[in-house]
C-alpha cells in the first residue's frame, strides 16, 4: 500500500508500516512543514492514502479548499 504518513504520525508507527512492507512518504522526513493542501496533492499526484492525525483534511476535502478532487475513504 502507498502511504502518506502526516508530520503527526508517530516514527514507530511509520516504521512498522514500513516492516509491513508499505511503501511509506513520511512528511517529517521529506516535507516538514508542508501546508494540509500541499500534502493532499502530494498524495493524490502519488496515489497514497494520507494517515494523519489533523481533522482538518476531512474539512479541506469536504470544502474544496484543496485544489484537487481526492477520493475520500472513512473509517470508524
Amino acid at each position: 500500500m502507498r502511504i502518506l504518513a502526516d508530520e503527526n504520525i508517530p516514527g514507530k508507527a511509520v516504521q512498522g508500516l514500513r516492516e509491513g512492507s508499505h511503501d511509506v512518504l513520511w512528511i517529517r522526513e521529506s516535507s516538514p512543514g508542508f501546508t494540509d493542501p500541499e500534502i493532499m496533492r502530494i498524495a493524490v499526484e502519488q496515489q497514497r492514502i494520507i494517515v494523519t492525525f489533523d481533522k482538518d483534511f476531512g474539512e479541506l476535502a469536504v470544502t474544496g479548499q484543496g485544489e484537487v478532487d481526492p477520493g475520500i475513504r472513512t473509517a470508524c
